[in-house]
């Protein structure tokens, strides 16, 4: 995938309306319309959890007790009352588009205590946390349930405050826990993507590329996703990463 320069001074968000154009002023992906992005280049697929079956009781689970959430309330769900640092600015954002700033953007649920299985696919990239507690939050793993007509707006992620004294540490990977139905995407630059199967894995470039999810279903669309600081093994598995590899936990 693209080469970040990880030593770059970002501008400062104050001085921004929009949470849009602060992450474009510190992001390096084109912005070209015309260009048709390639998988590997903004996102890349890592391999896949064979036998869906195995999770289907755990994703029940999920759906039955996951929360709608907003822009307001998707940073610090389940654990925090604290105030989005750019809300002001993302909220904006939606309003340029005549959008409902409070718009759900998914179902969540952030509590893997009792779904055995679906930790151990998740632990299995080995993702760990900043020992700094001046630094960043904990690692994450969150399950997102995305019901008929929500949608994450397009956007760029800021998790440089994770870690700040090494932010190309910083990982996003999902895993997919239903088959795709037509009117469900994610969409990395001007590359959509579609038709994965349940376990499939990927990552992305989550400093540079705009990204958006919908579905558009009858279906709900259900995922996990992590985030955290790479390991080693994790380095390994981004870098061998291909459609034809499989997981076993």
């Amino acid at each position: 995938m693209h080469t970040t320069d990880w030593n770059k001074k970002l501008t400062d968000p104050a001085t921004y309306k929009s949470s849009w154009d602060w992450t474009v002023s510190n992001s390096e992906y084109h912005f070209d319309n015309e260009r048709q992005d390639k998988e590997g280049e903004w996102f890349k697929i890592l391999g896949r959890f064979p036998n869906p079956e195995s999770w289907q009781q755990e994703m029940q689970t999920i759906i039955d007790e996951s929360k709608a959430i907003s822009w307001e309330t998707r940073k610090y769900f389940g654990e925090y009352d604290d105030v989005s640092p750019m809300l002001e600015q993302e909220e904006y954002d939606i309003l340029q588009g005549h959008g409902d700033p409070k718009l759900e953007l998914s179902n969540m649920l952030d509590d893997f205590s009792n779904l055995p299985v679906l930790k151990s696919m998740c632990d299995y990239f080995a993702l760990t946390e900043s020992t700094d507690l001046s630094e960043g939050l904990k690692k994450k793993y969150r399950s997102h349930v995305q019901h008929t007509g929500q949608m994450f707006n397009r956007h760029i992620d800021k998790l440089w405050d994770w870690k700040p004294s090494n932010p190309e540490q910083i990982c996003r990977i999902s895993i997919f826990l239903t088959d795709w139905e037509p009117g469900q995407f994610y969409q990395y630059g001007t590359y959509t993507y579609t038709n994965w199967k349940a376990g499939d894995c990927h990552t992305f470039d989550w400093a540079n590329v705009p990204h958006a999810t919908a579905n558009a279903s009858n279906t709900l669309r259900t995922t996990l996703l992590l985030t955290g600081l790479k390991t080693d093994r994790t380095r390994e598995i981004i870098e061998s990463g291909n459609a034809n590899n499989i997981f076993m936990v």
